[in-house]
C-alpha cells in the first residue's frame, strides 16, 4: 500500500511510540481496554474521522517495552524518538478476535483493518479536506465547531473530497489538486501564523541557527509565551488557530519577538539582506525604494498602501539612504535594521 494514502498515514500514527505515550497521557473519559495502546489509538482515529468509534479490534496492542523504558527514563529523555526506544507490541493473547460490526461492515476485523473501513468514508475525505484548506489556504473554523458551522469555501472542500475518493484516499493526489487550484493560487495573507511559524520563519531569515544550540530552547520557550506550547497542545484536538492565537497578551509577544529578531544587524540573514541592498543602485535608496525593496527581500510581504505609506513617510524624515562602504553597526544598517523592525510589526507580517 501507498504511504501516501490516509489508511497507511494513519496506520504509522497509530503505530507510532509517540501516538501511544503522549496521546494516551493526554486522554480522560476514553474506554480503555487494557492498554495505551488502546486509548490513544481511539483518540487519534476520532481526529482522523468523526469519533463513531469502537475500540476493540485494537486490544493486544500495547508498549512492548514499558517497564525497562520506565526505569531508564528516570535517568534520561522520555521522548519516544530519543534515546528512550520506546516500541510497540502486538500480544495475540490479548486480542479481541471475534466478529464485530463496524460503519456497516462485519468481520473479524483488527486495528488496520478498522483503519481502513474509516479511510474510505466519505466523512473522513471531508474531515480531511478542511483540515488541509485550513493548513494550506484560508484559516478554518476550529474543529470543534464543523459540526455546526459551514467550510469557509464549500467548493474547494468539495473538490478536495472528490480527488480523495476518486484516488484510492491518495493524499498525495489531493495535494495536487489543492496546489493547482485557483483557490490556492488566490491565497495570500488568508492565514494568521502560528508561533511555531513565527518564530522558526523569524529565525530562518535572520539567520544563525543551523545546529542545536541553547537558542532553540529560548525559541521553544517563545512559541509557549505565544501561546503553543510545543509538544503539549491542551486537547487531542489540537490548538484553536486562526484569529484565536491573537489576543492582547499573544500579539505583544509575537511584534516584540520579530521586531527584536529582524531589527538585530548582527544577525548573518540581515547583514546579508543589508549587502543586497548595498550592492543595488549604488547602495543610495530614497525611503520608496527602501521599502519597497526591504518587503521584497523580507518575504515579499505585501502591505496595504496605508501601511506602505506610514513606512516611508517615517523613514523620509531622515532623508535618502547610502549604503556604499557601510561598516557594520553603523547608523545606515542601524536605519535598515529599524525599517526591517517596522515591516514586522505590521499586521500583514502576522499573515501568511
Amino acid at each position: 500500500m501507498s504511504w501516501e494514502t490516509a489508511s497507511s498515514l494513519a496506520r504509522m500514527a497509530t503505530a507510532a511510540p509517540s501516538d501511544m505515550v503522549h496521546m494516551s497521557s493526554m486522554v480522560s473519559g476514553v474506554a480503555t481496554i487494557g492498554d495505551a495502546r488502546t486509548s490513544s489509538t481511539v483518540s487519534s482515529i476520532e481526529l482522523w474521522a468523526y469519533g463513531l468509534w469502537t475500540a476493540l479490534p485494537f486490544t493486544g496492542w500495547t508498549l512492548g517495552n514499558a517497564e525497562y523504558m520506565a526505569v531508564r527514563a528516570m535517568k534520561d529523555s522520555v521522548w519516544p524518538y530519543g534515546r528512550i526506544a520506546w516500541h510497540f507490541d502486538y500480544r495475540d493473547y490479548d486480542h479481541d478476535d471475534g466478529e464485530k460490526t463496524f460503519l456497516d461492515e462485519k468481520g473479524r476485523f483488527n486495528g488496520e483493518e478498522i483503519v481502513d473501513i474509516i479511510a474510505r468514508q466519505p466523512a473522513t475525505a471531508r474531515f480531511v479536506s478542511r483540515h488541509m484548506y485550513g493548513f494550506f489556504v484560508a484559516d478554518e473554523a476550529p474543529v470543534s465547531q464543523w459540526p455546526y458551522t459551514p467550510p469557509v469555501d464549500p467548493d474547494a472542500i468539495e473538490l478536495l473530497t472528490d480527488a480523495y475518493m476518486d484516488s484510492d484516499h491518495d493524499i498525495g493526489s489531493m495535494l495536487r489538486v489543492l496546489f493547482n487550484s485557483d483557490f490556492f493560487k488566490k491565497a495570500r495573507f488568508a492565514r494568521v501564523k502560528c508561533p511555531a511559524e513565527m518564530v522558526v520563519g523569524a529565525m530562518r531569515l535572520t539567520g544563525g541557527v543551523d545546529k542545536p544550540t541553547d537558542d532553540m530552547f529560548e525559541a521553544s520557550n517563545l512559541c509557549s509565551y505565544m501561546g503553543q506550547m510545543l509538544l503539549d497542545p491542551p486537547s487531542v484536538e489540537g490548538w484553536h488557530e486562526g484569529a484565536e492565537w491573537i489576543n492582547s497578551g499573544t500579539l505583544v509577544e509575537r511584534v516584540n519577538f520579530v521586531a527584536r529578531q529582524l531589527g538585530d544587524v548582527e544577525k548573518p540573514g540581515t547583514k546579508a539582506i543589508i549587502d543586497r541592498l548595498a550592492a543595488q543602485d549604488g547602495g543610495t535608496h530614497s525611503a520608496e525604494q527602501l521599502v519597497d525593496r526591504c518587503l521584497d527581500l523580507m518575504g515579499p510581504v505585501e502591505v496595504s498602501e496605508h501601511t506602505r505609506s506610514a513606512l516611508v513617510e517615517h523613514i523620509a524624515r531622515k532623508g535618502d539612504i547610502a549604503l556604499e562602504g557601510h561598516q557594520r553597526g553603523d547608523a545606515a544598517e542601524r536605519r535598515v535594521g529599524e525599517i526591517f523592525s517596522l515591516i514586522a510589526s505590521t499586521r500583514e507580517f502576522q499573515l501568511a
